[in-house]
Protein backbone atom coordinates (compact mmCIF):
# COMPACT_ATOMS: atom_id res chain seq x y z
CA UNK A 1 0.00 0.00 0.00
CA UNK A 2 1.17 3.51 -0.77
CA UNK A 3 0.98 5.17 2.63
CA UNK A 4 1.52 8.91 2.87
CA UNK A 5 4.74 10.24 4.35
CA UNK A 6 3.85 11.98 7.62
CA UNK A 7 6.49 14.24 9.14
CA UNK A 8 9.16 11.99 7.72
CA UNK A 9 7.88 8.80 9.38
CA UNK A 10 6.91 7.00 6.19
CA UNK A 11 8.22 3.53 7.14
CA UNK A 12 6.66 3.60 10.61
CA UNK A 13 3.20 4.49 9.35
CA UNK A 14 3.34 1.91 6.56
CA UNK A 15 4.07 -0.81 9.10
CA UNK A 16 1.24 0.15 11.44
CA UNK A 17 -1.39 0.84 8.81
CA UNK A 18 -0.83 -2.51 7.14
CA UNK A 19 -2.09 -4.15 10.32
CA UNK A 20 -5.57 -2.63 10.15
CA UNK A 21 -6.18 -1.93 6.46
CA UNK A 22 -8.95 -4.28 5.37
CA UNK A 23 -10.04 -2.52 2.21
CA UNK A 24 -8.53 -0.62 -0.68
CA UNK A 25 -11.14 2.13 -0.28
CA UNK A 26 -12.25 4.46 2.48
CA UNK A 27 -15.25 3.06 4.37
CA UNK A 28 -17.56 4.99 6.68
CA UNK A 29 -20.92 4.08 8.18
CA UNK A 30 -22.87 7.21 9.16
CA UNK A 31 -25.92 6.66 11.34
CA UNK A 32 -28.87 8.96 11.94
CA UNK A 33 -29.08 7.59 15.48
CA UNK A 34 -31.89 5.81 17.27
CA UNK A 35 -32.52 2.82 19.49
CA UNK A 36 -30.92 -0.60 19.20
CA UNK A 37 -34.02 -1.83 17.41
CA UNK A 38 -34.04 1.05 14.90
CA UNK A 39 -30.34 0.78 14.14
CA UNK A 40 -30.30 -3.03 13.97
CA UNK A 41 -30.12 -3.30 10.17
CA UNK A 42 -27.38 -0.67 9.90
CA UNK A 43 -25.43 -2.20 12.78
CA UNK A 44 -25.68 -5.64 11.21
CA UNK A 45 -24.27 -4.27 7.96
CA UNK A 46 -21.43 -2.58 9.84
CA UNK A 47 -20.53 -5.79 11.67
CA UNK A 48 -20.30 -7.62 8.36
CA UNK A 49 -17.47 -5.28 7.34
CA UNK A 50 -15.31 -5.80 10.44
CA UNK A 51 -12.52 -8.31 9.80
CA UNK A 52 -12.76 -11.54 11.78
CA UNK A 53 -10.76 -11.78 15.01
CA UNK A 54 -10.36 -7.99 15.19
CA UNK A 55 -11.64 -5.79 18.01
CA UNK A 56 -14.02 -2.87 17.67
CA UNK A 57 -12.84 0.33 19.36
CA UNK A 58 -15.74 2.28 20.90
CA UNK A 59 -15.23 5.99 21.68
CA UNK A 60 -18.27 7.32 23.61
CA UNK A 61 -16.73 10.59 24.85
CA UNK A 62 -19.53 12.73 23.38
CA UNK A 63 -21.70 11.31 26.21
CA UNK A 64 -19.26 12.03 29.03
CA UNK A 65 -21.55 14.58 30.72
CA UNK A 66 -24.36 12.02 31.02
CA UNK A 67 -22.81 8.55 31.22
CA UNK A 68 -19.45 7.04 32.09
CA UNK A 69 -17.52 4.76 29.76
CA UNK A 70 -18.78 1.59 31.46
CA UNK A 71 -22.43 2.63 31.06
CA UNK A 72 -21.82 3.52 27.42
CA UNK A 73 -20.18 0.16 26.74
CA UNK A 74 -23.17 -1.64 28.23
CA UNK A 75 -25.42 0.26 25.82
CA UNK A 76 -23.32 -0.69 22.80
CA UNK A 77 -23.23 -4.29 23.98
CA UNK A 78 -27.04 -4.25 24.07
CA UNK A 79 -26.94 -3.24 20.39
CA UNK A 80 -24.22 -5.55 19.08
CA UNK A 81 -24.25 -8.65 21.30
CA UNK A 82 -27.65 -9.82 19.96
CA UNK A 83 -26.18 -9.51 16.45
CA UNK A 84 -23.33 -11.84 17.34
CA UNK A 85 -20.49 -9.33 17.82
CA UNK A 86 -18.88 -9.20 21.28
CA UNK A 87 -15.27 -8.11 20.76
CA UNK A 88 -15.50 -4.49 21.98
CA UNK A 89 -13.01 -2.26 23.78
CA UNK A 90 -14.06 1.17 25.06
CA UNK A 91 -11.89 4.24 25.52
CA UNK A 92 -13.27 6.78 27.99
CA UNK A 93 -10.81 9.37 26.71
CA UNK A 94 -8.38 9.71 23.83
CA UNK A 95 -5.50 11.34 25.70
CA UNK A 96 -1.98 10.01 25.12
CA UNK A 97 -3.10 7.73 22.30
CA UNK A 98 -1.09 7.16 19.14
CA UNK A 99 -1.49 5.37 15.84
CA UNK A 100 0.13 2.20 17.18
CA UNK A 101 -2.68 1.88 19.71
CA UNK A 102 -5.08 1.27 16.81
CA UNK A 103 -3.17 -1.74 15.54
CA UNK A 104 -5.42 -4.32 17.22
CA UNK A 105 -8.69 -2.79 16.03
CA UNK A 106 -10.58 -3.66 12.87
CA UNK A 107 -12.91 -0.67 13.17
CA UNK A 108 -13.74 2.40 15.26
CA UNK A 109 -17.23 3.30 16.53
CA UNK A 110 -17.65 6.97 17.49
CA UNK A 111 -20.78 7.34 19.57
CA UNK A 112 -23.39 10.07 19.81
CA UNK A 113 -23.87 12.85 22.34
CA UNK A 114 -22.84 16.51 22.22
CA UNK A 115 -21.20 17.18 18.86
CA UNK A 116 -19.35 20.34 19.92
CA UNK A 117 -17.89 18.60 22.97
CA UNK A 118 -16.86 15.60 20.87
CA UNK A 119 -14.98 17.63 18.27
CA UNK A 120 -13.43 19.81 20.98
CA UNK A 121 -12.10 16.81 22.91
CA UNK A 122 -10.77 15.01 19.83
CA UNK A 123 -8.82 18.15 18.91
CA UNK A 124 -7.62 18.82 22.45
CA UNK A 125 -6.15 15.33 22.76
CA UNK A 126 -4.81 15.47 19.18
CA UNK A 127 -6.67 12.25 18.41
CA UNK A 128 -8.44 14.02 15.55
CA UNK A 129 -5.28 13.74 13.43
CA UNK A 130 -4.93 10.04 14.22
CA UNK A 131 -8.58 9.44 13.32
CA UNK A 132 -8.17 11.35 10.06
CA UNK A 133 -5.18 9.26 9.01
CA UNK A 134 -6.96 6.06 10.03
CA UNK A 135 -9.81 6.97 7.67
CA UNK A 136 -7.56 8.20 4.86
CA UNK A 137 -5.69 4.92 4.96
CA UNK A 138 -8.91 2.91 4.66
CA UNK A 139 -9.68 2.10 8.27
CA UNK A 140 -13.38 1.35 8.89
CA UNK A 141 -15.27 3.93 10.99
CA UNK A 142 -18.87 4.02 12.25
CA UNK A 143 -20.21 7.41 13.29
CA UNK A 144 -23.40 7.43 15.33
CA UNK A 145 -25.27 10.77 15.37
CA UNK A 146 -22.62 13.21 16.73
CA UNK A 147 -19.98 10.73 15.59
CA UNK A 148 -21.40 10.94 12.07
CA UNK A 149 -21.78 14.71 12.04
CA UNK A 150 -18.10 15.39 12.77
CA UNK A 151 -17.24 13.42 9.62
CA UNK A 152 -19.21 15.90 7.48
CA UNK A 153 -18.15 19.36 6.37
CA UNK A 154 -19.64 21.46 9.17
CA UNK A 155 -21.05 20.51 12.59
CA UNK A 156 -23.42 23.46 13.20
CA UNK A 157 -26.14 21.24 11.72
CA UNK A 158 -26.22 19.22 14.95
CA UNK A 159 -28.69 21.27 16.98
CA UNK A 160 -26.67 20.77 20.19
CA UNK A 161 -25.71 23.44 22.71
CA UNK A 162 -22.17 24.69 22.25
CA UNK A 163 -21.25 24.43 25.93
CA UNK A 164 -17.52 24.29 25.18
CA UNK A 165 -17.73 27.50 23.12
CA UNK A 166 -16.08 25.85 20.12
CA UNK A 167 -15.22 28.47 17.49
CA UNK A 168 -13.85 26.27 14.70
CA UNK A 169 -16.87 24.16 13.77
CA UNK A 170 -15.43 22.55 10.63
CA UNK A 171 -15.80 18.79 10.48
CA UNK A 172 -13.43 16.32 8.83
CA UNK A 173 -15.28 16.67 5.50
CA UNK A 174 -15.32 13.05 4.33
CA UNK A 175 -18.83 13.21 2.79
CA UNK A 176 -18.24 15.08 -0.48
CA UNK A 177 -18.66 18.54 1.06
CA UNK A 178 -22.02 17.69 2.59
CA UNK A 179 -22.92 18.34 6.21
CA UNK A 180 -25.17 15.95 8.12
CA UNK A 181 -28.37 16.26 10.10
CA UNK A 182 -29.19 13.28 12.32
CA UNK A 183 -32.47 12.34 14.04
CA UNK A 184 -34.18 14.10 11.11
CA UNK A 185 -37.94 14.71 11.45
CA UNK A 186 -39.02 18.11 10.16
CA UNK A 187 -38.19 19.70 6.82
CA UNK A 188 -38.71 23.24 8.12
CA UNK A 189 -35.73 22.79 10.45
CA UNK A 190 -33.51 22.10 7.42
CA UNK A 191 -34.98 25.05 5.53
CA UNK A 192 -34.10 27.44 8.35
CA UNK A 193 -30.66 25.90 8.68
CA UNK A 194 -29.92 26.35 4.99
CA UNK A 195 -31.02 29.99 5.15
CA UNK A 196 -28.50 30.63 7.91
CA UNK A 197 -25.61 28.60 6.58
CA UNK A 198 -26.09 27.88 2.85
CA UNK A 199 -24.76 24.37 3.47
CA UNK A 200 -25.44 21.28 1.37
CA UNK A 201 -27.07 18.80 3.71
CA UNK A 202 -27.84 15.10 3.97
CA UNK A 203 -30.59 14.49 6.54
CA UNK A 204 -30.84 11.08 8.20
CA UNK A 205 -33.88 9.93 10.22
CA UNK A 206 -33.25 7.49 13.06
CA UNK A 207 -32.42 4.02 11.77
CA UNK A 208 -31.22 5.35 8.43
CA UNK A 209 -27.58 5.67 7.49
CA UNK A 210 -25.00 6.08 4.76
CA UNK A 211 -22.26 3.79 3.55
CA UNK A 212 -19.45 5.96 2.20
CA UNK A 213 -16.84 4.35 -0.03
CA UNK A 214 -14.52 7.09 -1.24
CA UNK A 215 -16.87 9.29 -3.33
CA UNK A 216 -19.63 6.68 -3.53
CA UNK A 217 -22.47 7.06 -1.04
CA UNK A 218 -25.21 4.46 -0.55
CA UNK A 219 -28.27 4.59 1.70
CA UNK A 220 -28.38 1.79 4.28
CA UNK A 221 -30.47 0.79 7.29
CA UNK A 222 -34.20 1.55 7.29
CA UNK A 223 -36.19 4.42 5.81
CA UNK A 224 -34.94 7.09 3.43
CA UNK A 225 -32.20 9.72 3.38
CA UNK A 226 -32.82 13.26 2.12
CA UNK A 227 -30.53 15.61 0.23
CA UNK A 228 -30.97 19.35 0.52
CA UNK A 229 -28.98 21.46 -1.95
CA UNK A 230 -29.55 24.39 -4.31
CA UNK A 231 -31.83 22.22 -6.45
CA UNK A 232 -34.09 21.54 -3.47
CA UNK A 233 -34.92 18.33 -1.62
CA UNK A 234 -34.35 14.81 -2.99
CA UNK A 235 -35.41 11.56 -1.36
CA UNK A 236 -33.28 8.40 -1.58
CA UNK A 237 -34.39 4.90 -0.63
CA UNK A 238 -32.40 2.08 0.94
CA UNK A 239 -29.54 0.74 -1.20
CA UNK A 240 -29.86 3.67 -3.60
CA UNK A 241 -26.60 5.37 -4.54
CA UNK A 242 -26.62 9.13 -4.17
CA UNK A 243 -23.04 9.98 -5.09
CA UNK A 244 -23.87 10.95 -8.66
CA UNK A 245 -25.92 13.91 -7.44
CA UNK A 246 -23.25 15.36 -5.18
CA UNK A 247 -21.69 18.49 -6.53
Amino acid sequence: YDIYKINGYNTYYRKIYKNYITSEIMQLILSGGGSAEKSKDLDKFFISLIPKNKKLLYIPIAMKDKYNAYECQKWLESCLFPLGFKNIETWGNTSSKNIKDLEKFGAIYIGGGNTFSLLHDLRKTKFIGILKKFIENNGLVYGGSAGAIILGKEITTCGDKNKVKLKNTAGLNFVNNFSLVCHYKKENEITELKKRTNLKIIALPEGCGLYVQNKKITVKGIGCAYLFNKEGKTKFKMDQEINELLS
